[in-house]
């Protein structure tokens, strides 16, 4: 049975990467075909590339973390989100994003694969092969906040998320003094919160990495 975790680090994460691509077994693969078919005549936009696939985390000493991934297809992740488990657990990278003692939060937009219309820290994203996760993390914050970070992301710890079937390193960003976000189609709201006024329904990771606000992980929250 597959539980939360959440992992604080002190250093980054090293991610491992497989050449081999990962592929699920015992599958019925028509009916992850017919699935994935459905999902693109409703989200044309839907796109059938590369994920990175989790095959193991596990602490390699002094505050830090080891990530084993293998590419994978985009659709055994995607039709995992109408019930079909293939086995697929991605690696993404979210953040919590600090301007003057507040936190930054999106209200997800209803036509989202998971969480539709609830809170969560700003941004989030997959980490695509060939990036890692602290470079991915800076891509999305461009993306969906069309904002800048005054200084290099620090990641503060890996947190598993068993309904969106991810692996998340978790970073704190400083936005510079003069950002305003402005925000991107993934998000119906952005709004700027304090750790005792966030807003609701958050999603179950966002919970979560509340308690890294102010708990030690990192000198800096």
């Amino acid at each position: 049975m597959e539980v939360d975790r959440l992992i604080p680090i002190r250093r980054p994460p090293v991610v491992i990467p497989m050449e081999t691509p990962w592929v699920p077994e015992g599958i019925d693969r028509e009916e992850v075909d017919a699935c994935w078919e459905s999902i693109v005549k409703l989200n044309p936009r839907a796109f059938d590339g590369e994920v990175l696939h989790v095959l193991g985390v596990h602490r390699n000493g002094a505050g830090g973390v080891s990530i084993h991934v293998s590419p994978c297809a985009y659709r055994y992740y995607a039709v995992q989100s109408r019930g079909l488990d293939c086995g697929v657990r991605t690696l993404g990278a979210k953040a919590i994003t600090m301007w003057q003692q507040q936190m930054l939060l999106g209200l997800r937009a209803d036509w989202v694969m998971y969480y539709p219309r609830q809170w969560e820290f700003v941004p989030g994203g997959s980490v695509q092969p060939g990036q890692n996760p602290s470079e991915t993390i800076l891509e999305e914050l461009q993306e969906e906040t069309f904002c800048e970070a005054g200084r290099p992301p620090l990641p503060i710890a890996v947190a598993y998320d068993p309904q969106a079937y991810s692996w998340e390193v978790v970073h704190l960003i400083d936005l510079k003094p003069d950002a305003t976000p402005i925000g991107s189609s993934e998000y119906d709201d952005l709004k700027w919160c304090k750790l005792d006024s966030l807003p609701e329904p958050l999603t179950p990771i966002a919970q979560r990495m509340t308690s890294l606000v102010g708990s030690g992980a990192s000198g800096s929250i």
